[in-house]
């Protein structure tokens, strides 16, 4: 019997459950914000920001970032003692800080997380809702207060600076503060394999000061890296204004520290460094002697973050400054080698002078129908090199991919609305487009396709290429994608920035994303990532090759594995504990489908149905085509398969016996359609084959058949029951139901 926790509730709860005159969370924004932090921010999710107090509390961590879903902003928690340090901060390329370290009692907080949660307990109609919350503020208060792993960690401080009587124009000194974190994120469990965006690393503080031609100017207290980043975007603007002999004025500014470069045609170079009121100029310098003063202080606040804290070597953050400082170096000593000339110019004029020479919604005319739905084309478009699976439906219009375009036309008349060149791969995450070709990517905008943000990762190399949008709920908005041989990386939507990254070992992954949870299948091991950090939660190495995306059936991962004898295993999603592990009597065929409270696997010749929990086999029949490459669909317990070679038919998910089956195509005539997944809208299955046939999955009556000259090889379908077919020799039509006429009973003749 399952306890329900009612009477935890405060008594005005379990009365009418009067609403708050206040926000549930209006004394928990009072402690996390300090008194001149924006009111409006946004916070964590109650359910997390408790879970992570609690973490804190209990020694479990030192440290927990918190991104919020909403915006690319997250919170910093850090415990000192019987406190916790609380920093807000953006996660564009260049942060804004709203709050750093500021410290509250980590008892207090967690009291007030508990006093929200009972709040928020009587504002909410669900009875599990309440449970949960009261759940939240019981595990709140249960929490005992632990004493601080890193209480003996002191702060080392590090300071850099050239000598007074040098005879360079411009240079950096800096004192710096940096308190050890390693571990503080709790990433122990994953060891080596997660590398995470550490934004609140970086926010140590120091003095930052710069001296030109003697004249010396305080830049920065508090996070002087900030400071130091934006000088490397200067310095970035300039070596490219540089090596392309174009004029050059930019500013930027972070907090209250603003820097200026100008470059001329003659390649004289002037920075400006503002701060405090003041202004610190240095003018008629080579780009050179800019460029690299600047680089040398980034790399030594690098050096000596590192040197605090190794585990900052992993910090994403860190390690792509360090790539473009490499890279600025290199581009500034190649210039410095190209500037070079001949040792005989007359022996060089004689040689030239011999010579000459990359839960679907319903739809109201289907459900509505009795049958006989007939469609008529509406519009037709003809695009060579057409790839049907890179079709994808935005808002009001289809956008298509060729190799020499990317295009978005109307989905009413076809259209063009924009089009730009084409691309190596495309995903469509929400209303952002995300290209990628030999490692760079743009994040478009579907309204125009033009790119507001760009990318690099490392070029797909020895592995198929993997795509796959996340977000929702308390998950930022991401895009993950396979890069180099063995990672991932997870590319923040809104920003382009990387989130986190990911290596395994293996060159192959398949994925299946449940809420939170990312399963990553490669090799003989199977991953689960939290999506929103890449924290690596759990991991099994089985014994032969895992072929197959891992499947979630309730609370139970079912993966299959294994060559001429395959081998079935079930995890405990919440844990990883291996539940069972068994041979199969045969090789899988196929990915292991979930229907209903079922798991079916195809092990040679037979279809198998087991008990996702415990592995037990509750039926077996011969394979209707499941392991020759059907499409399939779980469709209210029934398992709706579209076999090669024109045969829909509806296993019953808990006998395995079928329920219908219907010929749609003669198997040695009709071409078969690249993809054979079927499309659910309201009433009707939308099933390719050598048409495209309107089926009711109930009992496998045909509705209707959509009459073309047309292979389906990708089939869409929308909210209209609209239906667009693209076939991969570079066709693409849509078809829509066309009115129907019908007898009114007792009307005038």
């Amino acid at each position: 019997m399952q306890r329900t926790y009612e009477s935890e509730l405060p008594q005005i709860a379990n009365q009418s459950f009067i609403r708050a005159a206040q926000r549930p969370d209006q004394e928990l924004r009072g402690l996390l914000f300090a008194k001149a932090t924006d009111p409006s921010l946004g916070v964590p999710s109650l359910s997390e920001l408790t879970a992570a107090l609690t973490s804190l509390a209990r020694g479990l961590r030192r440290k927990v970032l918190l991104p919020l879903a909403c915006t690319p902003v997250e919170y910093a928690l850090v415990r000192r003692d019987g406190r916790v340090l609380i920093s807000i901060y953006e996660t564009a390329s260049a942060p804004e800080v709203h709050q750093l370290d500021h410290p509250v009692d980590l008892a207090t907080l967690l009291e007030a997380c508990a006093r929200a949660a009972l709040d928020d307990a009587q504002l909410k109609d669900d009875p599990v809702a309440r449970q949960i919350a009261v759940r939240t503020a019981e595990r709140a208060r249960r929490t005992t207060l632990s004493p601080d792993p890193a209480s003996s960690a002191r702060t080392e401080r590090h300071s850099y600076g050239v000598d007074d009587d040098t005879d360079e124009p411009l240079t950096f000194a800096f004192e710096a503060r940096i308190h050890p974190e390693s571990g503080l994120s709790g990433h122990t469990q994953g060891g080596r394999a997660t590398s995470a965006a550490d934004i609140h690393a970086l926010l140590f503080e120091g003095v930052l000061s710069a001296r030109v031609r003697g004249r010396r100017l305080v830049l920065s207290r508090g996070p002087i890296a900030l400071a130091a980043q934006r000088m490397v975007v200067a310095v970035r603007a300039l070596v490219d204004a540089w090596e392309t002999g174009r004029p050059l004025n930019v500013r930027l500014r972070t907090g209250a520290f603003g820097i200026g470069v100008r470059l001329d045609r003659q390649e004289r170079a002037e920075l400006l460094l503002h701060a405090q009121g003041e202004t610190l100029r240095a003018a008629e310098l080579h780009p050179e002697e800019i460029a690299l003063p600047v680089l040398r202080l980034a790399s030594e606040l690098l050096r000596a973050l590192v040197r605090t804290d190794k585990t900052q070597s992993r910090n994403l953050r860190v390690s792509a400054l360090r790539d473009e400082l490499r890279a600025l170096r290199k581009a500034v000593k190649g210039r410095r080698r190209a500037g070079f000339t001949h040792a005989d110019p007359e022996a060089l004029a004689l040689s030239l002078a011999q010579s000459e020479h990359e839960t679907s919604p319903g739809c109201a005319i289907l459900e509505q129908s009795r049958g006989g739905i007939r469609y008529e084309e509406r519009w037709r478009i003809d695009l060579g090199g057409l790839d049907a699976g890179a079709t994808y439906f935005c808002g009001d219009r289809l956008v298509l991919s060729t190799p020499d375009h990317t295009l978005a036309v109307e989905r009413n008349t076809g259209d063009v609305i924009w089009a730009r060149e084409g691309t190596g791969s495309l995903l469509m995450a929400g209303r952002t487009l995300v290209r990628s070709a030999d490692g760079d990517v743009e994040l478009c905008d579907v309204g125009d396709g033009e790119p507001y943000a760009l990318a690099r990762v490392v070029p797909r190399v020895g592995g198929r290429e993997v795509a796959l949008s996340v977000g929702g709920g308390d998950v930022p908005p991401m895009a993950v994608m396979a890069e180099g041989t063995s990672r991932l990386v997870a590319l923040d939507t809104r920003t382009g920035e990387p989130r986190w990254r990911f290596a395994a070992e293996g060159t192959r992954f398949e994925l299946t994303r449940v809420g939170r949870l990312l399963l990553v299948a490669t090799d003989t091991t199977l991953h689960a990532l939290d999506v929103a950090t890449g924290e690596e939660l759990w991991r099994h190495v089985g014994r032969t090759r895992f072929g197959w995306a891992p499947l979630v059936v309730g609370d139970a991962v079912v993966a299959v594995s294994g060559g001429r004898h395959g081998r079935i295993v079930g995890i405990a999603i919440e844990s990883g504990e291996v539940r069972y592990e068994r041979n199969l009597e045969g090789a899988v065929r196929a990915a292991p489908i979930a229907v209903g409270g079922v798991a079916v696997v195809a092990v040679g010749r037979s279809l198998e149905g087991r008990e996702p929990r415990t592995g037990e086999r509750l039926w077996t029949r011969s394979d209707p085509g499941i392991g020759d490459g059907a499409a399939t669909l779980d469709v209210d317990g029934l398992l709706v398969a579209n076999v090669p070679g024109g045969r829909a038919l509806a296993l019953e998910g808990e006998t395995g016996e079928t329920r219908w089956m219907r010929p749609l195509g003669d198997p040695l005539a009709d071409e078969v359609p690249r993809r054979l997944e079927p499309v659910l809208r309201g009433a009707a299955l939308f099933v390719p084959a050598s048409g495209v046939f309107l089926i009711r999955p109930s009992d496998g009556d045909v509705l209707g058949e959509i009459d073309y000259d047309l292979v389906p090889d990708r089939v869409r379908v929308d909210e209209r029951g609209w239906v667009y077919i693209a076939e991969e020799s570079g066709h693409v039509a849509a078809y829509a139901p066309a009115p129907q006429l019908r007898v009114i009973p007792g009307g005038r003749r």
